[in-house]
C-alpha cells in the first residue's frame, strides 16, 4: 500500500538536510558535507514530489503501508553518483549494509534522521521491481528455458546491413510507421513507467531550467552495445543432479533471457547483451548533452528499427515536446524513416547509406555519397549539369568527359560516347535524396554536428557512469539502472549551468 502521507516531500527533505546538518556540524554546514557537498547541492536540487501521484497505480489498496519510498530512490542516485568515491564502487549491497550505516552524513543526504531510518536491501529490490510493466516469470531463480535458445556465437562475417537479423521476426521498418500513423503503438513497451520516471524528474525540469530548448528542439538518435555479464549458454539449476534421467530434457536456466548476440561496429567484434538505444539533445550556448529517451531493445534488432520504437516512445511520454530536427547516421537510411517524420512534420538529417543502391531514378551500378550524391561505377562524383525542366530532374554527367579526371578503367564499357554517361535525379518526390534541407548546405552541417551528443552521452553512461561494470542481468535491471544514470546526467548539467550562470 502506498499513502502519500508517508512520502518525504522535498520541503522536509531540505529542511531534514539543513537543519540536521548544521546541528551537527556546529552551524558549518558545509563542513558536515565536505566530502559530498557537490552531490548535496545535485540532490537539494531534484524534487521527487511529481511522483507521488504516478507510483501510487504500482500498490496494492491493502496490506502493510511502503515507507521510505522517497529516500530509497534518493539513495540509489546517491549511491550512482558516488560509485567512484566510496568502497561500495558498483555493489548496491555494500552500499546498503556498511558504507550508509558506516557515514551519518550520508545517511541524512539521502533524507533519514537516523540510521534506525535505513530501508533494508530488500526494500530496493522490491522497489525497483515494481515499475517494470512486462512479465518478470522468466527473470525467476526457478524459470528454465529452452536448450540452445541464443545458439552459437555468429560466424565474423556480416550481412549486407552490419547486423544479425531479427530472430524470427517479419516486421519490417514500413510495417512499424504503418502502425505509428495508424494511431498503433510500435511495440510492447514495458518500461513505460521507467520512462514516466525519466521524464518527470529530469526531462521536464531540464526544459523549465532552459537546459533543453523546446522551441527548436534538435534530436538525435543511436545505439551502443551493452554486454551483459551472463552466459549465452545457460546452466542447469542445481537441484537437478547430474544423474537425473531427465536432465537433457529439462531445459536450462539464463540468469539474462533478454540478452542476444549482436554485432559492435565500434569495436568490430560480436557481444552478447542489449542495445542501449537513446535520443539526445545538445545546448551549445551551456555546451552539455543531454538524453531524452534511453531504451533497451534486443543486440540483434538494427538501429533502423530501434530508432522507430524510440521516437513512438518519445511522442507518448513526450507529447509537450515536438522535435524540430532529427540527426541520424546512415544505419537510418530507408524510406519509411524519411516518411514518417515527414508525416510528423519534422526535418530529417540523415547520412545517405554507402551500401544503398536505390533510386527509381538511378541506374544499379550508380552509387550514392553521403550527402546524397551520385558516383560513377569508379566511384567518383559525378558534374553536375544543371536542371532538366522537361524531365524535372537534376542532371549528372560523367566526370572523364566533362575533364574533370584524366583517365578512367570504366571508359570504354561505361561511357564509350563523346558526351559520355549521363544520369537524372528527380527533383521532387523523392525524400530520401531531395530533403527538406540540402545535405550539401552549410545549414545541414552545423545541425548535423550535434548529432555527436548521442556519442558523448553514450561515453558517460558507459563509462563515467559505469553502466558496463554494473554486475547486473535482465532487460529490467538495465533499464531501471539506465534511468538512474539519465537522472544523473541531469542533475550534472544543472549544477553546470548554475556555475555557468554565477560567474
Amino acid at each position: 500500500m502506498f499513502k502519500p502521507e508517508l512520502w518525504q516531500c522535498h520541503d522536509e527533505y531540505r529542511t531534514l538536510v539543513n537543519t540536521l546538518g548544521r546541528r551537527l556540524s556546529r552551524n558549518n554546514l558545509k563542513y558536515f558535507f565536505n566530502l559530498y557537498d557537490e552531490e548535496r547541492q545535485k540532490l537539494l536540487n531534484l524534487n521527487l514530489d511529481p511522483l507521488t501521484g504516478y507510483i501510487s497505480g504500482f500498490y496494492s489498496d491493502g496490506g502493510r503501508p511502503a515507507k521510505h519510498q522517497a529516500q530509497i530512490l534518493r539513495s540509489l542516485i546517491l549511491f550512482v553518483l558516488l560509485f567512484n568515491k566510496t568502497k561500495a564502487r558498483t555493489s548496491l549491497t555494500l552500499w546498503v549494509r556498511e558504507v550508509l550505516p558506516g557515514s551519518i552524513a550520508l545517511t541524512v543526504l539521502i533524507g533519514c534522521a537516523s540510521m534506525e531510518e535505513l530501508p533494508p536491501l530488500a526494500s530496493y529490490y522490491d522497489f525497483m521491481n515494481r515499475f517494470w510493466m512486462g512479465s518478470r516469470d522468466h527473470y525467476s531463480r526457478s524459470a528454465l528455458l529452452l536448450k540452445g535458445r541464443n545458439g552459437k556465437k555468429p560466424d565474423k562475417t556480416l550481412g549486407t546491413d552490419g547486423k544479425l537479423e531479427d530472430n524470427g521476426s517479419t516486421l519490417t521498418c514500413k510495417d512499424i510507421v504503418s502502425n505509428i500513423t495508424g494511431g498503433l503503438p510500435a511495440s510492447d513497451n514495458p518500461d513505460a513507467a521507467l520512462q514516466t520516471f525519466f521524464t518527470l524528474l529530469a526531462v521536464l525540469p531540464s526544459v523549465r531550467l532552459g537546459l533543453i530548448d523546446a522551441s527548436n528542439l534538435t534530436l538525435s538518435g543511436d545505439g551502443t552495445a551493452v554486454v551483459s555479464h551472463s552466459s549465452p549458454y545457460g546452466r542447469h539449476l542445481s537441484s537437478c543432479s547430474k544423474t537425473c534421467p531427465y536432465r537433457k530434457g529439462c531445459g536450462r536456466h539464463y540468469s539474462d533471457p533478454d540478452a542476444t548476440w549482436g554485432w559492435d561496429s565500434d569495436n568490430e567484434t560480436w557481444f552478447f547483451g542489449h542495445t542501449l538505444y537513446m535520443l539526445c539533445s545538445r545546448n551549445n550556448s551551456l555546451k552539455i548533452e543531454l538524453p531524452l529517451l534511453m531504451k533497451f531493445t534486443s543486440a540483434e534488432r538494427h538501429d533502423s528499427k530501434n530508432f522507430l520504437y524510440a521516437i513512438d516512445d518519445f511522442g507518448r511520454h513526450l507529447c509537450g515536446l515536438s522535435p524540430k530536427n532529427i540527426c541520424l547516421d546512415s544505419a537510418h537510411d530507408n524510406i519509411p524513416t524519411y516518411e514518417l517524420l515527414e508525416h510528423w512534420d519534422i526535418n530529417a538529417l540523415i547520412d545517405i547509406n554507402g551500401r544503398a543502391k536505390s533510386s527509381e531514378n538511378a541506374p544499379a551500378d550508380i552509387t550514392f555519397d553521403k550527402t546524397g550524391h551520385p558516383l560513377c561505377p569508379a566511384g567518383h562524383k559525378m558534374c553536375p549539369w544543371g536542371n532538366d525542366p522537361i524531365k524535372d530532374a537534376h542532371k549528372y554527367r560523367c566526370p572523364l568527359k566533362c575533364g574533370r579526371i584524366d583517365s578512367c578503367p570504366h571508359a570504354g564499357t561505361c561511357s564509350p560516347g563523346s558526351y559520355g554517361r549521363t544520369v537524372y535525379i528527380k527533383n521532387h518526390g523523392d525524400l530520401r535524396f531531395h530533403p527538406r534541407i540540402p545535405r550539401d548546405s552549410e545549414e545541414y552541417r552545423q545541425i548535423y554536428s550535434e548529432r555527436t551528443a548521442c556519442e558523448r552521452v553514450n561515453d558517460r553512461v558507459l563509462n563515467d557512469y559505469c553502466l558496463q561494470h554494473l554486475k547486473i542481468r535482465g532487460k529490467d535491471h538495465f533499464s531501471f539502472w539506465s534511468m538512474l544514470i539519465g537522472i544523473c546526467i541531469h542533475l550534472d548539467a544543472r549544477c553546470k549551468a548554475a556555475h555557468l550562470y554565477a560567474a
